[in-house]
């Protein structure tokens, strides 16, 4: 029993008490519920005026988005801007369309995502002093941090670089409106890159916590099973099927998202690999520094998406093996005025077992699967588009 009590990641790592704040964290999706609160999809009946300013900023946020992909498909001239400059237009297009598309697919969903919010917060509650959900607190609210932190800093980088090639102001000739315009931009991407970063807090959020919750339930089946309390095993049965219920949901609805989410990487990280290219021919290692930097953030976070999804798949396997190294063989005995109780112990054990060998499949667009495994074959893929660029331009 006291090594189920071990857990998994997150709720295996037990934190120093050094940040005062971390400790009284009560709420595993805190962060993710004051990031949806602003910029969400989830969140709009709340606070009427907080809503009406999310709607505002949003409509002026696609307006400005389609005015500039508008301009420069249409009035932008190639040979009257310098390339880089026709070449961070489009970007921004390209990379903006991704960051819109994820918040386009999540919202007609936005009442699936709040119940699946809603169920993993109330069963928090019922029991939020479990030692899983005591240790995970923190570690889930960190992680989540960590992955915002990069993701910004990111959004920052590409602002700065991409400053001066705003389509509205290259098709324009009047002063006040590329003035207007150059500084709407670099305001505007981050805007658009925290919309995105939004939904990836969600995403990993949830992901993180039900794999808390399985670990739980895991735990509560072996202690029901070892026991042999039918109320308790009932119980946990109950739970278990509504875990994965919930699980299913949320996969169904998150194909699309990290269908386009990972398509954002996989763009950020061959842009970079072209910059870094022609840094390198340009000796300008102080740049190449920012980029290696920024490649590595978007590396880290298509990492962290498939470790994440493996981590889960692992711990609703976990609960099989649990029910099975549970110390049911010395209570589950045939007798003749128990066989009742002998058949309804059993077949509980086979559907409990069953349903945990059954892959959930977090997959991208019903494309590729979602693990690590792919996440390092897509890297390999940007590395091997790296190397083919460097070797084409070196001749």
């Amino acid at each position: 029993m006291k090594a189920s009590l071990r857990g998994s990641f997150p709720a295996n790592i037990i934190l120093p008490q050094v940040i005062p704040f971390i400790d009284r964290i009560q709420d595993p999706l805190a962060l993710q519920k004051v990031m949806d609160r602003c910029f969400g999809v989830i969140n709009w009946d709340s606070q009427p005026i907080i809503s009406f300013a999310k709607s505002v900023s949003l409509f002026f946020m696609f307006s400005y988005y389609i005015v500039c992909c508008f301009c420069a498909l249409f009035f932008i001239n190639p040979a009257e801007v310098t390339p880089d400059i026709y070449l961070n237009m489009w970007f921004y297009c390209a990379a903006s369309a991704f960051c819109s598309l994820q918040w386009i697919v999540l919202f007609p969903s936005r009442h699936y995502f709040s119940q699946i919010v809603e169920y993993l917060t109330d069963i928090h509650r019922q029991d939020p002093f479990h030692p899983f959900r005591i240790r995970s607190r923190s570690m889930i609210f960190l992680s989540t941090a960590f992955l915002l932190t990069m993701n910004t800093c990111m959004a920052i980088f590409w602002s700065f670089l991409l400053y001066g090639s705003c389509p509205i102001a290259g098709a324009f000739r009047n002063p006040t409106v590329k003035l207007l315009s150059s500084m709407i931009y670099p305001v505007q991407s981050i805007h658009m890159a925290t919309i995105s970063n939004c939904a990836m807090v969600t995403c990993f959020a949830v992901l993180l916590v039900f794999t808390v919750e399985f670990d739980i339930v895991g735990e509560a089946f072996r202690e029901a099973f070892s026991s042999w309390n039918s109320a308790q095993v009932r119980n946990c049965i109950e739970r278990h099927r509504r875990l994965l219920q919930m699980v299913n949901l949320f996969r169904d609805h998150l194909r699309l998202y990290l269908l386009i989410a990972v398509g954002l990487y996989i763009l950020l990280v061959t842009f970079t690999c072209f910059l870094l290219v022609v840094q390198l021919h340009a000796g300008d290692i102080q740049a190449m520094r920012y980029n290696v930097i920024n490649a590595a953030f978007s590396i880290m976070t298509i990492v962290m998406y498939g470790v994440v999804c493996d981590l889960l798949e692992d711990r609703i396997r976990e609960v099989g093996q649990q029910v099975y190294n549970a110390e049911w063989p010395s209570k589950l005995i045939l007798n003749h005025g128990h066989r009742g109780r002998y058949l309804s112990g059993k077949s509980c054990l086979v559907m409990v077992i069953a349903r945990s060998q059954k892959k959930v499949g977090f997959t991208c667009g019903n494309i590729y699967q979602m693990s690590t495994v792919t996440s390092m074959q897509v890297l390999k893929l940007c590395y091997t588009g790296f190397t083919v660029l460097w070797n084409a331009t070196n001749r």
